[in-house]
């Protein structure tokens, strides 16, 4: 891929600073007629300029410059989620030696990187919205906790060389991307993993022969949302299977489903009710009044003013390939959930337990 245009920030540096051309021009030795220049994008600094630059305005030196992507990045488009199978607006992130295209939701509430021009398979034409040096940063995190988008905007705010873009999924979803390589990290839950064994299992059976850490994000209770007042008196998961009661249904393969199933034997799919895309929508189609019940995190029922049924605890990790630990942005986002300020954070969010949040384990290849 071809990245020869370079784009010019230095004005908008500038200015947000609060210099003029001549206060900028002193601070770094040189003529108001050189700032002038570059900033028309006229002459294109040296590298000693460049770092003098970055040093006056407190910034780095990518903020001011960066190469621009060619049109037309060729990238892996990730397998679309539901409801998303017709969008062509895409996260973008390079994942290893390839890009990875994923299709975003079509109401817009999350910026896109890019937007797909066309696609054959697996393969797709992207044009990036956002320049090259914002896309090797991103990093691509699959899983189902809400939490997740926080995580991201502390990446952002606290370092220049990291981003994260979420990417809702259950855990099937969530481990089979970062098996295949579409994403840097993935997130799983599982009820009574008090020490995380279980997902340490799950982790090497979803990615054998690779060496893994397994990252606590944070520990929540699963349980029944119901409306104000518990109408229907719901008690235990068992009760999801009344005659007449209409049941938010979560995917197979996602940690809800499999809490429903165990509570009803298996038999929570013969239920009537509308299917709900995450924890969040569980409690909004009850609060709704389209769904009388369904399976979510603690946190989301109150979110939603709804009450809440706790049936199990649970931990949820993230799941990070030792060898893309190591790169910056992915290392950023460890480095966060281990930070005393995003733990003193969740735990004024309800309905969340931050005391291993950071913790690293590491899983050898088997």
């Amino acid at each position: 891929m071809s990245e020869s245009r370079l784009e010019n920030h230095l004005k908008h540096q500038r200015k947000a600073a609060g210099l003029s051309q001549n206060a900028l021009a002193e601070r770094v030795g040189v003529s108001r007629q050189a700032i002038l220049a570059v900033e028309a994008g006229r002459n294109v600094p040296s590298t000693s300029l460049g770092l003098k630059l970055a040093y006056a305005l407190g910034c780095s030196v990518e903020d001011i410059f960066q190469l621009a992507p060619a049109p037309g990045i060729q990238a892996r488009l990730a397998p679309a989620a539901p409801g998303n199978e017709g969008g062509t607006r895409a996260a973008l992130a390079r994942v290893g030696d390839r890009w990875v295209a994923h299709r975003m939701p079509s109401h817009g509430v999350l910026a896109a990187d890019g937007i797909i021009d066309g696609s054959d398979g697996d393969a797709a034409t992207v044009t990036p919205l956002v320049s090259s040096g914002s896309l090797r940063r991103n990093v691509l995190v699959a899983g189902c906790a809400p939490l997740l988008g926080a995580v991201g905007t502390r990446v952002g705010q606290r370092f220049s060389d990291a981003r994260v873009t979420w990417l809702p999924a259950g855990n099937r979803r969530s481990m089979q991307l970062l098996a295949a390589g579409l994403v840097h990290v993935a997130g799983i839950h599982l009820a009574g993993d008090e020490g995380g064994a279980a997902t340490e299992a799950a982790a090497k059976k979803a990615l054998p022969g690779r060496r893994l850490l397994v990252v606590n994000l944070t520990r929540w209770r699963m349980g029944v949302v119901v409306p104000p007042g518990n109408p229907m008196g719901l008690a235990a998961g068992a009760d999801l299977m009344r005659p007449g009661l209409r049941l938010a249904h979560r995917e197979k393969g996602s940690g809800a489903h499999a809490l429903a199933s165990r509570s009803t034997d298996g038999t929570c799919d013969t239920q009537d009710g509308p299917r709900a895309g995450g924890h969040r929508e569980v409690a909004r189609l009850v609060r709704s009044g389209s769904a009388d019940a369904g399976i979510a995190i603690e946190s989301a029922a109150l979110a939603e003013g709804m009450d809440f049924v706790p049936l199990a605890e649970e931990r949820f990790d993230l799941v990070v390939p030792a060898r893309r630990a190591a790169e910056p942005p992915v290392s950023r986002l460890i480095e966060t959930l281990d930070d005393p300020s995003f733990r003193a954070e969740v735990e004024h969010l309800p309905g969340y337990d931050s005391s291993q949040s950071g913790h690293v384990t590491t899983v050898e290849a088997a």
